[in-house]
């Protein structure tokens, strides 16, 4: 009899530990009853029925760059969704302009999620579906834009690509807030031609300036050599 209440305590107490969820704030856990969606627990003290309700796992795959400066798969495991703004790195990548350039391009993408329940059951993999799907706006986005025009239009591309992934993304129960391009890097054999240009046209604005400082000069000369006539004259 003692073996049956020490096990009966046992198992109230298993019972409880599982049945006793706490989330944290801004954070939220999904609750499946039998492997089907129950309902979404908010921060808090929460209560949930043991061994017949469950939090719903989540594993989320991210590409990261490690120290060495490789790109290597990070695995995330948790049972509550992240309702804070994410920042998404998303990594360098070779992209083609309309004129047939190919430069490398990467940056920044901030979203936060809306509908947790959309974006644990909507996509297989959230930060890899947006990654995915960042590349190939960036690639359409700059495929219809001339070299001068990507180099000198940051703020287009990403209103273009925000309004883009914002209205693709909504589906997954994300809102996309904004998107910085950062770094826009031409081949090397372009740059040095965009120098020579640079260098050309200052070169060419010096010989205009000095042509004109001459000129200025000249007249400059004549006016006075035509007062000191006059006052000859005189």
């Amino acid at each position: 009899m003692q073996y049956v209440v020490i096990a009966f305590v046992i198992l109230i107490l298993v019972g409880a530990a599982l049945g006793l969820k706490i989330v944290n704030q801004a954070e939220v856990m999904l609750i499946e009853r039998l492997g089907k969606f129950l309902r979404i627990l908010n921060p808090g003290l929460n209560l949930i029925l043991p061994f017949i309700d469950k939090p719903r796992p989540i594993l989320w795959r991210t590409r990261v760059t490690d120290m060495k400066g490789r790109d290597v798969i990070r695995e995330q495991h948790s049972k509550t969704v992240d309702l804070r703004e994410h920042v998404f790195d998303f990594p360098k990548q070779s992209v083609i302009t309309a004129d047939n350039v190919v430069i490398e391009i990467n940056g920044l993408l901030y979203y936060q999620i809306t509908d947790p329940r959309r974006a644990v059951y909507e996509v297989a993999n959230l930060p890899n579906a947006i990654e995915k799907l960042a590349q190939t706006t960036l690639r359409n986005i700059i495929g219809e834009m001339a070299l001068d025009a990507t180099l000198s239009s940051r703020d287009e591309i990403n209103g273009k690509m925000r309004a883009v992934l914002d209205e693709a993304t909504d589906k997954w129960g994300v809102k996309v807030n904004r998107v910085e391009v950062q770094d826009i890097d031409p081949p090397v054999t372009v740059r040095e031609a965009m120098e020579m240009q640079m260098r050309a046209e200052r070169e060419r604005r010096a010989t205009i300036l000095e042509a004109e400082g001459v000129k200025r000069s000249k007249v400059l000369r004549a006016e006075e050599i035509g007062r000191a006539a006059c006052r000859e004259r005189v």
